[in-house]
């Protein structure tokens, strides 16, 4: 990318790096405009908030950060910079968020990712990949490539998937104990995945995350794994908001 996209990266590693020391109610006002006039220009205040559009990029805003090892090179003679994104524990969305809204001269990229897993069970493997081009971020999923080539899933030429349809999913708590639950998420009758629930005591009541976070959840993987296409903007924003990690 261009020196001048590579300077709007390592400005985003400050402004996380920022959030982390300031959070709450602390004065982080001066320290938005130490990114200068460039970072405010591409990612000005929203909702109040100075870093409220910084925070866009990520899917839980309580903990704005890459996940990840940001290296960036020299200026090579033709003014570009060799930007890499790595690491084990890997922020797929935001850094493809970030790429996508501050690095125009890198388009069209795209990077693969994988999940792995320490127990032998059913879909704990996969990765996908992300296509980014001006025109929007495409993920793709191991599980939708399979299927396509499979010819069970939408093709270039076949039948696209139906708009994803929130009455399909089906969201089911189990409890192991008190403090322990599981949550069985499912598309349309398929298995998406089973993830740990986070419980909070409310008063005199054990509660896990909202049913909305969940939707917001199946929303992502229905879309990630071919078995819906995305809805209108809109739509979508409204169910995505509620996405509280990732």
């Amino acid at each position: 990318m261009t020196a001048e996209d590579a300077e709007m990266v390592r400005l985003a590693q400050d402004a996380s790096v920022i959030l982390e020391f300031y959070a709450g109610d602390s004065p982080r006002d001066i320290e938005y405009k130490k990114l200068g006039p460039r970072f405010a220009a591409l990612l000005p205040p929203k909702d109040g908030d100075d870093f409220g559009s910084f925070l866009d990029l990520f899917d839980d805003r309580d903990f704005p950060s890459f996940d990840c090892s940001i290296v960036i090179s020299e200026v090579d003679a033709e003014g570009h910079c060799k930007v890499s994104f790595s690491g084990n524990q890997f922020g797929v969305d935001q850094v493809a968020n970030l790429i996508f809204t501050a690095c125009k001269s890198a388009l069209p990229c795209a990077f693969s990712w994988a999940h792995t897993c320490d127990a032998l069970r059913p879909d704990e493997f996969g990765g996908g990949c992300v296509i980014i081009t001006e025109a929007g971020i495409d993920f793709h999923s191991t599980t939708g490539i399979i299927g396509r080539v499979l010819g069970t899933g939408a093709g270039p030429s076949e039948t696209p998937k139906p708009v994803f349809d929130p009455a399909l999913v089906t969201i089911e708590q189990k409890r192991f104990s008190v403090t322990q639950w599981e949550i069985l998420v499912c598309y349309n009758g398929q298995r998406i995945e089973q993830y740990g629930d986070k419980i909070e005591l409310v008063g005199k009541e054990y509660r896990g995350h909202p049913r909305e976070m969940w939707m917001a959840v199946a929303y992502r993987e229905a879309i990630a794994r071919d078995l819906a296409s995305r809805l209108p903007v809109v739509e979508e924003a409204a169910i995505t908001t509620h996405l509280t990690f990732h």
